[in-house]
């Protein structure tokens, strides 16, 4: 009887579920969003060919988990299918996207570009280019992300600008924009252990 089982994951899913799960194995059970869809998965594998060429070759790191509360015999799983593999890839590669978008519309200000909100997001979950391109990462936030109205804001919000903030003199704006890029490095040095307390309680 199985008692734990390599589930294979692409390297951005294995380190967006590294600080979400933890970097040890995982005790699959029907609680808590990725236990639920993997174990719905798991129990319910569906065959057939999939329009998602190289699926399984893309995944090159794995999740393992425990099995201690799958019931194994009952569900008789012999081995992952593609379809059951590239669904739970999908599931958690959406998640990912979908925390990101909320950085984009939360983040994005006169200060802080598309393009350094993105670094930082990587930065926070050690995404590598190897793990995931930037490129992949900045076309699905054009794609889903109000762009338009980000920039109207920006606009909006300088043009706002009292003339005694427009009249500071270089040296002072130069520190002020110094602090804002300090601080959003304190951020990203501190959001993993931040993420890590976050999903303690929805990844049981």
């Amino acid at each position: 009887m199985l008692k734990t089982l390599d589930f294979p994951v692409k390297p951005h899913v294995r380190k967006y579920l590294d600080v979400h799960l933890g970097a040890g194995p995982y005790v699959l059970s029907n609680t808590g969003q990725y236990g639920r869809m993997l174990f719905h998965l798991m129990r319910r594998q569906i065959k057939g060919k999939l329009h998602h060429a190289g699926t399984r070759e893309d995944c090159t790191c794995v999740l393992q988990l425990d099995l201690r509360n799958f019931p194994v015999h009952q569900y008789g799983l012999t081995e992952l299918t593609d379809y059951t593999i590239f669904q739970f890839n999908d599931h958690v590669d959406e998640l990912l996207k979908e925390e990101l978008y909320t950085w984009v519309r939360k983040c994005v200000n006169r200060h802080t570009t598309f393009k350094a909100v993105i670094t930082d997001f990587m930065a926070g979950y050690d995404l590598r280019e190897e793990d995931i391109q930037y490129e992949t990462l900045r076309k699905a936030v054009q794609r889903n992300v109000n762009l338009p109205a980000l920039k109207k804001k920006r606009a909006k919000s300088v043009v706002n600008l009292s003339r005694k903030t427009a009249d500071l003199s270089q040296k002072t704006a130069e520190l002020s924009h110094d602090s804002v890029g300090l601080s959003r490095y304190a951020e990203v040095r501190s959001l993993r252990q931040q993420l890590m307390r976050e999903s303690t309680g929805s990844a049981s």
